[in-house]
C-alpha cells in the first residue's frame, strides 16, 4: 500500500503478511525439527541402598557381585513399569564409603534397605539430611529402622527404630489410610505372612500410619506396647521433605506379592513427588 506525505510516495507493508511469511510451510517445518531435536527431560532418580552393616536380609544378599538382589531387582522392574523413575544402586561398604556431601543432589529421592551403623562419612550423612529437609524424599524399607542407633537425627528422620520382631506368621493388617498412593488398592484390610516389627521411639503423634497390625490375628501378649498399637507403614513430614516407611518386606514371597510391590511403587512416587 502507498501513501504520499510532502509530496513523495511511501510504500508500507501489513505486518499481517510479514508475520505469515515468517509462518510459512518452510519455517514451520524447522520449528517442529527443532522442537523435536530438543532433549526430553530426564525421569527423576532414586537411590537405592542396600548395604548391610549388620544382619544381611536374603533379599538384599547379591549371589554374585554385579548381579542385583531380590530387592534391587523389583525396585527396577517396578520403575521400568511405571515410566516414572530410574534406579541407581549402592551396595558395598566402599561405595557407601564414596558417596560426599553433594552425591545426593542429583536424586529426588532416596531408599534404605540396611542395616546396622552404616559408613557413610560424618559430611555425607549431614549431606543426606540436607536433602531431605530440603525437600526431596526417602524411602525406608523393612529393616532401614534397624539402622543407625548411634545417630539420634535418623531415628527422627524416620519416625522410630526397632524394637523386635515378635511375630512372624500369617497376621492381618488394618488399612488405616485407604487413600495414600500406596495404599489404596489394598481394601481395608489384608492378611499376609512376614516379619512382623515393633518400634521404640515411635508415636503416632509424629507420623501419619498408613497400616497397622491387627493384634487379634496374632498373640498379642509377646509385644512391648500396652496399647497393642503397632503401626507398619507410615508417612511424615522432615522439613520440606517427604517420608515413606513399610515394615513389610522381608520374606521374598513378599517382594514376589503384587501387593506389596504396588505398595512400595506408591510409596516410592509419593515420596519422590511424582504423580
Amino acid at each position: 500500500m502507498s501513501i504520499r506525505r510532502n509530496g513523495k510516495r511511501f510504500t508500507t507493508y501489513n505486518r499481517r503478511v510479514t508475520l505469515r511469511l515468517c509462518l510459512s510451510p518452510i519455517a514451520l517445518a524447522a520449528v517442529a525439527l527443532a522442537v523435536a531435536a530438543w532433549p526430553a527431560p530426564k525421569p527423576p532418580r532414586l537411590l537405592m541402598v542396600t548395604h548391610s552393616a549388620g544382619y544381611q536380609h536374603d533379599v538384599v544378599r547379591r549371589q554374585l557381585p554385579h548381579r542385583l538382589s531380590v530387592a534391587e531387582q523389583v525396585v527396577v522392574e517396578l520403575a521400568q513399569r511405571s515410566g516414572t523413575f530410574e534406579v541407581a544402586h549402592v551396595y558395598t561398604r566402599d561405595e557407601l564409603a564414596r558417596l560426599q556431601r553433594h552425591s545426593f543432589q542429583g536424586f529426588h529421592a532416596v531408599l534404605f534397605f540396611t542395616t546396622g551403623s552404616l559408613p557413610l562419612t560424618a559430611e555425607a550423612r549431614r549431606g543426606l539430611f540436607e536433602f531431605v529437609r530440603g525437600g526431596r524424599g526417602f524411602i525406608g524399607v523393612h529393616s532401614a529402622s534397624d539402622t543407625w542407633y548411634d545417630v539420634p537425627e535418623y531415628g527422627e528422620l524416620l519416625g522410630g527404630y526397632f524394637d523386635g520382631h515378635p511375630w512372624h506368621e500369617p497376621v492381618r493388617v488394618i488399612v488405616e489410610d485407604p487413600t495414600h498412593p500406596s495404599t489404596r488398592h489394598l481394601g481395608t484390610a489384608f492378611e499376609i505372612t512376614d516379619e512382623i516389627y515393633q518400634f521404640r521411639n515411635w508415636s503416632r503423634g509424629q507420623v501419619h500410619v498408613l497400616l497397622k497390625l491387627d493384634p487379634r490375628s496374632v498373640d498379642a501378649r509377646k509385644g512391648k506396647r500396652p496399647d497393642q498399637d503397632y503401626a507398619l507403614s507410615w508417612v511424615r513430614q522432615y522439613g520440606q521433605g517427604r517420608v515413606f516407611y513399610t515394615a513389610l518386606g522381608h520374606r521374598q514371597e513378599v517382594w514376589a506379592d503384587e501387593r506389596f510391590r504396588l505398595h512400595l511403587l506408591g510409596g516410592i512416587r509419593w515420596a519422590m513427588g511424582v504423580p
